[in-house]
């Protein structure tokens, strides 16, 4: 046990009650991970769910350590829109997230998380987008590491009750062909737009036939093997 991140209560049960939504530290908790988006039932849902954890194990944690337990257990609910920025760095890679309204909702929000990251790293990162065939709500996966010139989606977790709509992916940075970073000018990928391997990968349907790819200027696009429709959507 880690006696920085969480300190044992030998009878927390045994504590006052606290009204919902009174205690300041599980609301700073749903502040900083919940999306601005959420009603205000799913706020209340998201704060008897971080209430809980504490509960549950009997364990007074530190705010570092609940707000990480409660990340995960928010992608693992499903059914609270989150802040994808804050609990993204909380789960492992391939996690997925949402729910969404949209495809392009999922994948926008997420590259927002994972372009930095791979432009950071001059590596391209991606994952999946899933729907939920009952409900028609979307998901998507926490980014996976690539390569300089290439992303494999084989390697991310497919959940159960999901089904694959699309795959989304980041160009890492303006590149040389080994490696080394230069401006858009000497740019060897072209790595503001789709590759012509992209839009293969959509036009053969092995995730979904629609794909996004977010770029070193900053913009998300996404391609749409169904009508040939390459849009810009940032």
């Amino acid at each position: 046990m880690n006696p920085i991140s969480e300190r044992i209560v030998p009878d927390i049960g045994g504590l006052p009650p606290v009204a919902r939504g009174d205690n300041p530290r599980y609301n700073d908790v749903v502040d900083k991970l919940v999306s601005p988006d959420a009603t205000q039932e799913q706020r209340d849902q998201a704060y008897d769910l971080v209430a809980g954890i504490e509960k549950r194990d009997q364990v007074c944690y530190t705010d570092e350590a609940l707000t990480e337990k409660a990340a995960q257990a928010l992608a693992d609910d499903r059914t609270i829109p989150v802040n994808v920025s804050e609990v993204a760095p909380l789960v492992p890679p391939g996690t997925v997230l949402g729910p969404f309204a949209s495809s392009d909702a999922a994948a926008t929000a997420m590259m927002g998380y994972s372009n930095p990251l791979s432009i950071a790293a001059n590596r391209e990162n991606g994952g999946l987008v899933f729907r939920d065939p009952n409900n028609g709500q979307f998901y998507v996966s926490t980014p996976m590491p690539g390569t300089l010139d290439g992303f494999d989606p084989s390697q991310v977790p497919q959940p159960a009750g999901l089904d694959v709509f699309a795959c989304y992916h980041g160009h890492a940075d303006y590149s040389k062909a080994d490696g080394t970073r230069t401006d858009a000018a000497g740019d060897e990928f072209d790595s503001n737009n789709f590759s012509p391997q992209d839009k293969r990968v959509a036009e053969g349907g092995y995730w979904g036939d629609v794909i996004y790819v977010s770029t070193p200027n900053g913009s998300f696009r996404k391609y749409d093997a169904g009508n040939n429709q390459d849009t810009r959507l940032n």
